[in-house]
């Protein structure tokens, strides 16, 4: 059996707090671990966020239930632009005052911080969720997102079973290979639970290898728990490097 041959090894990686649309900006990059692209990180931001509305007397919004991903592209410079793409285009419409009071806030903050990749100052993607309800006169210091990541089946061991669906889906027989390799899948948990927008981030270079692999992936029917903001289910997405083991 070609099962026998391969190893999976199973890395999640969430971007909750920099939650990126690949095809968007192809070219920027993502913070490296350990970076922050304001000053102060989250608490700082969100309090920053919360001084301006007060300060700028803006109004909350009516619907208070209202929330939205921010994203901004914060370019060496530490001067920064708004991002819209397909993960938050919708978003930005069923939740336009959020929209706006975000674009109208991190326009006057001062505190953004580029990412430094190999020593060097490079453009990057940052996100932050906005929940207006919880940054106007609600704000308590100290404040962060109230947040709960993606769980399969919304079980502990959730990921173990995952994992175990995903080596029974995966059609690979018939393929042969010499050497140990690396495939890295992305793929998103949407706020239903279901599994979409599975894509590689590297290609085996046989596009019917590639095809089983997504395919095996999408073929777990089984739900999980979505991510949630602040009791909002939301969008989640995974990084899951498949690891090939040499067949020899």
């Amino acid at each position: 059996m070609i099962f026998s041959k391969i190893t999976f090894s199973f890395i999640f990686t969430a971007f909750c707090h920099l939650v990126v649309a690949q095809n968007a900006q192809p070219l920027l990059h993502y913070y490296p671990h350990g970076q922050e692209s304001y000053e102060g990180g989250e608490l700082a931001f969100y309090k920053d966020f919360h001084t301006i509305l007060m300060d700028k007397q803006l109004k909350p919004c009516e619907n208070k239930n209202e929330m939205y991903l921010l994203k901004v592209i914060v370019n060496e410079d530490a001067t920064i632009k708004y991002v819209k793409d397909d993960t938050n285009s919708e978003m930005a419409i069923t939740n336009k005052c959020t929209y706006d009071l975000g674009l109208k806030v991190v326009s006057q903050m001062k505190k953004w911080q580029p990412a430094t990749i190999d020593g060097v100052k490079q453009p990057a993607i940052a996100s932050y969720y906005i929940y207006p309800e919880a940054l106007f006169e609600n704000y308590k210091e100290g404040y962060v997102l109230d947040s709960e990541p993606a769980t399969f089946e919304g079980l502990s061991d959730g990921m173990n079973r995952f994992r175990s669906q995903v080596v029974k889906k995966i059609d690979l027989y018939g393929f042969q290979w010499k050497q140990s390799f690396k495939l890295v899948v992305l793929f998103t948990v949407n706020a239903e639970g279901n599994i979409e927008d599975v894509k590689l981030e590297n290609s085996s270079g046989l596009p019917e290898f590639d095809k089983r692999v997504i395919n095996g992936i999408k073929s777990v029917k089984k739900k999980w728990k979505p991510a949630n903001i602040q009791g909002f289910p939301v969008k989640y997405r995974f990084k899951l490097p498949l690891i090939f083991g040499n067949p020899g």
